[in-house]
């Protein structure tokens, strides 16, 4: 019995040896194998523009734009065009049925001949002095008549075709090949698209230190983020009464036809000023619990933390406004398997 009594004591000290040895060993499973360092990216701080840099989201739009319509009635016997189509100035984009004012074109041009002629055989017997002078006033008044007629008959034969008035892309079309027009209703529109504007709107705590000496970058990422210089820059002088924002716009060249109006961009608006700060990826920017923000930096190959103040954001990143300084290392990327004073290597 005193045997018995015996072994079951033992038997609570042996399960908490087992378990000490199993936490060692569950421990060091977990580590680098004979010490290696964790692969991590490490990037050294620089003082960014990213501070003087307003940043807003604005789209393309066309230079100018021109709606075309045809100036008489009739049937539409062909369009040559369809939206998005390049065209240049005087192409023929559009055609009614000109049966119609054919006929009426050649009767009108048989009464200017017949005009003509009796105005020059009444010419001759006036000069000779046996016409009186009020039937060579009427005669004259007929040739004027036929010839006005002529004029307006001819300017609606030519109306029936529809030309370009300026080089740019067919933005809207709408009519249809067989339907009767109406004087003064669209069937196309032209967009220059020579150079387009990019219209983006700002709040108006920050319209102030917007001026037409900024330099701005815009970036499409319909054209793979590819990024364009931008021109001069304008502002409105009426603000949104909705929003509180001034639209702006800026000018960019567009030589390839590459910028299409609609297009979604990015705008960088660089102002004025000299001051360089700190901006850093804001995924990095770690929060403890007791509300503290930190980064996780490199010191003598291991990892530390580095406890910041941010600021604004701006962009993808934040602005550090203390606890970094330029020359500062700090990883960006493996930050997430990492433990303060583990050993720690770039990639």
């Amino acid at each position: 019995m005193i045997k018995c009594l015996k072994s079951v004591s033992l038997l609570p000290v042996a399960i908490v040896f087992f378990s000490l040895a199993l936490c060692c060993c569950t421990s060091d499973a977990f580590q680098p194998k004979n010490g290696s360092a964790i692969k991590v990216t490490i990037e050294t701080v620089k003082g960014s523009d990213a501070m003087n840099t307003m940043n807003y989201v604005g789209v393309v739009e066309e230079k100018s734009s021109v709606a075309l319509s045809f100036s008489s009635m009739g049937t539409i016997e062909q369009i040559y065009v369809s939206e998005g189509t390049l065209v240049t100035k005087g192409q023929l984009l559009a055609r009614l049925d000109p049966t119609a004012a054919k006929n009426l074109f050649d009767a009108t041009v048989s009464t200017l001949k017949q005009a003509q002629d009796g105005y020059k055989r009444l010419k001759s017997i006036y000069d000779a002095g046996s016409l009186p002078e009020v039937q060579m006033v009427e005669m004259e008044t007929k040739l004027q008549q036929a010839q006005s007629t002529y004029n307006i008959v001819k300017k609606g034969l030519e109306d029936c075709s529809l030309y370009a008035p300026i080089s740019g892309i067919i933005g809207k079309k709408t009519a249809e090949t067989g339907e009767n027009t109406i004087v003064g209703k669209p069937a196309l529109t032209i967009l220059d698209i020579s150079s387009v504007k990019v219209k983006f709107s700002v709040p108006e705590n920050e319209i102030s230190v917007i001026t037409p000496a900024c330099k701005s970058v815009i970036t499409v990422a319909a054209l793979g983020d590819k990024e364009f210089s931008g021109g001069s820059l304008e502002k409105n002088v009426v603000a949104n009464a909705v929003s509180h924002t001034y639209p702006a716009f800026i000018t960019l060249p567009n030589p390839r036809k590459e910028l299409l109006p609609g297009m979604v961009c990015r705008v960088g608006i660089r102002i004025n000023g000299d001051s360089r700060g700190i901006v850093v990826p804001i995924g990095i920017v770690m929060a403890m619990a007791d509300g503290r923000n930190f980064v996780w930096g490199e010191k003598e190959g291991m990892a530390k933390r580095i406890f910041v103040t941010t600021g604004e954001a701006k962009g993808n990143g934040v602005e550090i406004q203390s606890g970094l300084l330029p020359g500062d290392r700090i990883i960006t990327e493996g930050y997430q398997k990492i433990s303060e004073g583990d050993k720690i290597i770039g990639k």
